[in-house]
């Protein structure tokens, strides 16, 4: 039996802002190709060290590795991928992900194939594909390279850019649910056990957002909203109450946005014993959608406010008014939904003067938490192609709320008092 390495990149930093999900990405990867029959093995480097990775691929000894990249796993998957050619020569090479997506020119020198977008059908038929027919690198170009979407291969003789694709409702509706049969589950329990008093795990409903705020890249999910069949949602959250997860996030890009969808999600979600947090934007929900919310177990909402400053926030082209989250925000405490605040401060074009009204709005306003970033340019988005990508002598890879990887107008040690400041003033509010 011919076998499949999938590998999710992050190692444990215990940074102040992490946290700790499974990677639903590679789970749904190795349902897909368990279905196909091809033995899978689901490498999450979470809780791992890097010597335990390499020792672990080397009793399994894969045919093919698959490694699942991000920006701020860019070190860790290179490191991988050579860690890989020293000691699996004979295994094919695959990156896929968000910055493969973007950037997949990048990639070329330490991987073999490349997949782009949602890989979610292609991946796992060219994965069963080669290890029945080429299972070698050289015999590659055997295979009919040009029926897997999203493949990028340009070496090894060959020049292979397959157009990237969007599942539509009716695919989504065929999938098998995330294969999390290799996670520890007793590890993501007892952590965020630790962190929060509870077991939280996360799902995905729906994909993709049609909004284009500047600072944000998509290049997975796109720009239309697909939803997944909600008997196909609940059979998962059924599975993870099952397995001692009490508590869930569902980690959608827009999951308030559809009002019929939710509405029906709360009815059915009222009858489970399962909180659940999830991202919102200020303008998509009223008060009747938010009691409904509430009375099916919503414990606390993630809002992007970004700014006190509606000229700001049409700078990141964000299509919502500070009025609109000021009402969300008090909505929500009404119906007693807890609400974090997510902030961005020193934004290009904009002032220090507005830099200060989006530290008073996020003080003035009830919120449970706050946080600070500034702006980061992510790879795909508007405001990477603005500014010409990050400083290529700063690092742009750790986890790190204020630091600049771009030249900016504003003086970082200010911002990090201003913020540190405003943050002891909210501690000490609450």
């Amino acid at each position: 039996m011919r076998r499949v390495a999938l590998v999710f990149p992050y190692f444990r930093t215990r940074a102040a802002t992490e946290m700790l999900l499974p990677p639903l990405g590679v789970a749904t990867l190795a349902a897909h190709l368990r279905r196909l029959g091809v033995e899978t093995r689901v490498f999450d480097c979470t809780f791992r060290t890097f010597g335990r990775l390499r020792a672990e691929l080397r009793s399994f000894a894969p045919d093919l590795v698959g490694v699942s990249s991000m920006v701020s796993h860019t070190r860790n998957t290179f490191r991988i991928a050579r860690m890989v050619r020293a000691e699996l020569p004979h295994a094919l090479l695959v990156a896929g992900g968000p910055l493969p997506t973007v950037f997949p020119r990048r990639y070329a020198h330490d991987f073999d194939v490349v997949f782009r977008g949602e890989a979610d059908l292609s991946f796992p038929r060219f994965c069963r594909d080669y290890v029945e027919g080429a299972s070698s690198v050289a015999a590659l170009g055997e295979l009919a390279l040009d029926g897997y979407d999203g493949l990028f291969v340009p070496n090894h003789g060959l020049s292979v850019d397959n157009r990237v694709v969007h599942c539509d409702e009716r695919q989504l509706a065929g999938f098998p649910a995330p294969d999390r049969t290799d996670f520890d589950h007793a590890a993501y329990q007892d952590a965020w056990l630790e962190a929060t008093g509870a077991r939280v795990t996360s799902i995905i409903a729906t994909l993709g957002c049609p909004f284009a705020c500047e600072f944000c890249s998509k290049p997975i999910f796109g720009n239309v909203v697909r939803r997944r069949p909600l008997d196909a949602v609940f059979d998962e959250i059924d599975r993870l109450w099952a397995l001692g997860y009490d508590g869930l996030w569902i980690a959608d890009d827009s999951f308030t946005l559809d009002r019929a969808y939710l509405a029906e999600f709360c009815r059915r979600m009222a009858r489970r014993p399962v909180w659940w947090t999830c991202l919102s934007r200020a303008d998509a929900v009223d008060a009747e959608l938010v009691r409904l919310m509430a009375d099916a177990g919503c414990r606390r909402v993630y809002l992007g406010l970004e700014s006190g400053s509606q000229k700001t926030l049409r700078l990141m082209n964000k299509r919502v008014a500070v009025e609109d989250g000021v009402r969300a925000v008090h909505e929500y405490r009404a119906a007693g939904i807890e609400v974090a605040g997510f902030f961005i401060v020193g934004y290009p074009g904009e002032t220090e003067s507005s830099i200060e009204d989006t530290l008073e709005l996020a003080l003035a306003l009830p919120l449970d938490e706050i946080s600070f970033n500034v702006p980061y340019p992510l790879p795909g988005s508007a405001l990477f192609r603005r500014l010409g990508g990050p400083d290529d002598g700063r690092d742009w890879t750790e986890e790190n709320e204020v630091t600049f990887v771009y030249p900016s107008e504003f003086d970082a040690d200010w911002l990090r008092r201003r913020i540190a400041g405003t943050m002891a003033a909210f501690a000490a509010r609450r």
